[in-house]
């Protein structure tokens, strides 16, 4: 039996009902819910209805029947591989839409509570909490004791909890932090179990919103059983303005240093790691970077704001809209062009998932995501135009494009997602400060894309999109209201 059988024979055992009374309650045919029990078959969408009401069960208990059915579909690490996806979307929505105040200070790190060891020029931990308890006291203090805290770390995805102990002391913090990273995403060899660099990823992509963080990462990706030779010194490790920490492998042993020439060579090292691994986040202004604008891809999903315009964009459209006072306006208009065409020629199969807030945003200003100075607004008339080219493609099924159900997932302006043949690329583009910013995440680890790729081509059909006839009548009632206002 599976844990969905098992759960179902629970809740008709709870009832005091029979499987034959359950049957006629829920009009479902015994034969098919006697299966069902019995771990033989799956309920179609109308028969898990049926049998939810038959149960009487709660909002909760269908909530936690549809998990457990999906992990009996799907298997345990690609359901819950979705579900960090989820809140990785969750958490961009959070930081890109909430100003978070400066209204924490830090707290002074008691030496006391860490031994007399602690200021001695070697101090020798074991332990997995001993080695995490030395880490996180040695960022405190980076983070009082230093005017401009800096922190450089080599250390695998997999250990969040470093990360997300510096995103806790810097959320809301009035210090400022330069940090500087190599990531290395190990491959998982255990399937039942999330893939760990997901949740890394969210806490990471947290740590590069914050307001008080510079944030540079790289990345590498180690197979199993493969030594570490892009390290050549010790396997992990993590540099504050003063003293340099040593980790082992399975992050049980470590070595804190404060010796001047060692400290020298491990920051060697880290810029030598740098020169080897991939950029990962990076903050930029240079939109042929942002968007691959001079690198051809098949994109295969895409999870944006707004639904591709893509393919409606005429080089009339774009020479108009982008400012011609552009010291590089050629350049960026040929290049615009050239990726539009190879995209609409290319990508006819892309499967694109947008908000309907976000489009009604549109219809309003007229603004996309790029910067003002690079793009005019579109006008009233052609954002109807390009509104009714989506609405006739959805109904004619001509493109694979569906709204979210934003009361389950929440999209704002801030991100996009671009799933690519071997390369997942977050694009992301937010106000701080009444300036626009643009930050790019590519990630080519095969086992975050391979997450991301089943959790978009998982979207059709799914809870998290609305049907086709809800995303219809919803643009059509946004067309309705604009016509009315032309």
């Amino acid at each position: 039996m599976t844990r969905f059988s098992k759960k179902i024979e629970e809740l008709i055992d709870e009832s005091g009902e029979t499987v034959q009374s359950l049957a006629e309650m829920g009009k479902i045919n015994r034969t098919t819910l006697q299966r069902i029990k019995s771990g033989e078959r799956l309920p179609t969408p109308k028969v898990f209805e049926c049998l939810c009401k038959a149960l009487r069960l709660s909002t909760t208990e269908i909530e936690e029947l549809q998990a457990l059915q999906e992990i009996t579909q799907v298997g345990e690490r690609c359901y819950y591989n979705r579900q960090k996806i989820v809140e990785l979307m969750a958490v961009i929505f959070e930081l890109t839409s909430y100003h978070i105040p400066f209204s924490k200070e830090l707290k002074d790190p008691d030496c006391a509570l860490v031994g007399s060891g602690e200021q001695a020029k070697i101090q020798i931990v074991t332990g997995l909490e001993a080695v995490q308890s030395v880490i996180e006291n040695s960022i405190d203090r980076e983070l009082f004791c230093q005017e401009e805290p800096h922190l450089k770390l080599s250390i695998p995805s997999h250990f969040e909890r470093v990360y997300a102990h510096i995103f806790q002391q810097m959320l809301g913090n009035a210090k400022y932090l330069v940090l500087q990273d190599v990531q290395c995403f190990p491959e998982v060899s255990d399937e039942s179990l999330a893939d760990p660099g997901l949740g890394t990823l969210k806490t990471l992509i947290g740590l590069s919103l914050l307001d008080n963080i510079t944030y540079h990462s790289h990345y590498y990706y180690q197979a199993v059983g493969k030594s570490q030779e892009i390290n050549v010194l010790f396997p992990y490790f993590m540099l504050t303005s003063e003293e340099v920490i040593v980790i082992s492998r399975d992050f049980c042993r470590a070595i804190r240093y404060r010796d001047s020439e060692l400290y020298d060579l491990y920051q060697k090292g880290f810029v030598t790691i740098l020169l080897q691994s991939e950029p990962f986040i990076e903050e930029s202004r240079d939109l042929f970077a942002i968007y691959s604008l001079d690198t051809t891809y098949r994109i295969r999903q895409v999870i944006e704001p707004l639904p591709c315009f893509a393919y409606y964009a005429t080089h009339e459209m774009v020479a108009d809209k982008v400012r011609r006072e552009l010291p590089f306006y050629d350049d960026l208009v040929s290049a615009t062009n050239r990726f539009y065409d190879y995209f609409k020629a290319e990508n006819r199969a892309m499967i694109n998932v947008f908000s309907l807030n976000n489009l009604e945003t549109f219809m309003d200003t007229g603004n996309m995501y790029f910067p003002e100075e690079v793009c005019h607004p579109f006008t009233p008339a052609e954002r109807l135009m390009l509104t009714k080219q989506v609405r006739q493609d959805i109904a004619a099924d001509a493109r694979k494009t569906y709204a979210f159900d934003e009361k389950k997932i929440v999209l704002n302006s801030a991100v996009e997602f671009v799933n690519e043949a071997t390369l997942v690329h977050l694009i992301l583009h937010y106000q701080k400060a009444d300036q626009q910013i643009f930050k790019t995440i590519k990630l080519k680890e095969a086992k975050i894309v391979a997450a991301f790729d089943d959790f978009f081509s998982s979207l059709p059909g799914s809870p998290y999109v609305l049907p086709k006839e809800d995303t219809l009548a919803a643009m059509d009632q946004l067309i309705l209201r604009y016509e009315a206002q032309a």
